[in-house]
């Protein structure tokens, strides 16, 4: 029987010191009918001349640009390429376990064409140490919109790089250009259109290090909102789905306006989104357990906040 063709879309800038790891871990995987493509978006670094000395290889495809970009105007490029069946992804400071690509093709022969992607957990290792631990995160199959709006923060989202994706599903969503990137986001646009099935079994390692886009927690946050906005625009969404979706803002922005006091970060952008949150949905912020807290604590001096940050770890 003829494999299917996997395109693995490998994203990298400046991560010199993770990509050799990333492609070894793709080029070891026991599913062989791959092609890789690299996106190096502009790296400064060593990063581009590390991944030429595997371009003897001709699965890999190197796209070496000389600027950085937008993630996903370089995503939406990879994809313009991409000739297999199936998409999986994967950033140049993660890696793959060997076996991630066969557990998911065995997984899909058995899924009919409502399931679009099968997705699982994986690990987090912590650069100094070198110590694996098993990242959260939702553990949903089936029609998972709903579990994915409301799982976000808790167990928490679709690990971004596990996903193996039937490549019709970028038919129906690609990523905005407009938008500086979505990532995992994405994958509750595409829940709305496809099944998820869920592998319990960890496919995946990513990195944890100072670098780590996700610390950029107001720009993430920036993104997420527009991502969310470009659903609820382009979707005709049942008002059940629209509440759903305005609970799931109220909640991140509560989160992240908690994390900013807690930081003794920018008290009024934190104030803004506590009141775009209630304005999303004004019971279920108020019930949030962070709501009230924050909202009082950031309209005091900012000798208070700060004398508050120190009691509380001990609360």
């Amino acid at each position: 029987m003829i494999e299917s063709k996997v395109s693995i879309i490998l994203m990298t800038y400046n991560q010199e010191q993770f990509i050799r790891k990333a492609i070894e871990s793709v080029l070891s995987q026991t599913y062989k009918n791959f092609e890789l493509i690299i996106s190096n978006n502009g790296s400064i670094d060593n990063t581009a001349s590390i991944i030429e000395s595997f371009l003897p290889d001709k699965r890999i495809i190197f796209l070496n640009y000389d600027s950085n970009e937008g993630p996903n105007i370089r995503t939406n490029q990879a994809l313009d390429i991409a000739k297999g069946s199936f998409i999986s992804w994967l950033y140049g400071d993660d890696y793959y376990m060997p076996t991630k690509i066969q557990d998911q093709m065995n997984a899909f022969s058995n899924l009919d064409s409502s399931y679009g992607i099968v997705y699982g957990p994986g690990y987090e290792e912590n650069v100094s140490s070198g110590q694996l631990s098993l990242s959260k995160g939702v553990s949903s199959s089936g029609q998972c919109f709903e579990s994915f709006l409301m799982g976000w923060l808790n167990p928490g989202s679709v690990n971004p790089i596990s996903p193996l994706v039937r490549s019709e599903c970028y038919k129906i969503c690609r990523p905005d250009n407009s938008i500086f990137t979505e990532g995992e986001i994405l994958y509750i646009h595409l829940a709305l259109s496809f099944k998820f099935f869920f592998l319990n079994k960890p496919l995946v390692v990513m990195s944890e290090h100072e670098l780590r886009f996700g610390k950029a927690y107001k720009r993430n946050l920036d993104t997420h909102v527009k991502s969310i906005e470009r659903l609820l625009n382009k979707n005709n969404l049942s008002p059940r789905h629209v509440k759903r979706v305005y609970r799931h803002l109220s909640e991140l922005k509560i989160n992240c306006s908690w994390h900013s006091f807690r930081t003794n970060q920018d008290t009024s952008w934190a104030l803004k989104n506590l009141y775009s949150a209630y304005a999303n949905a004004k019971i279920h912020s108020i019930l949030n357990k962070h709501f009230l807290v924050s909202l009082i604590c950031l309209q005091l001096p900012i000798t208070f906040q700060r004398l508050i940050n120190q009691i509380l770890p001990r609360v």
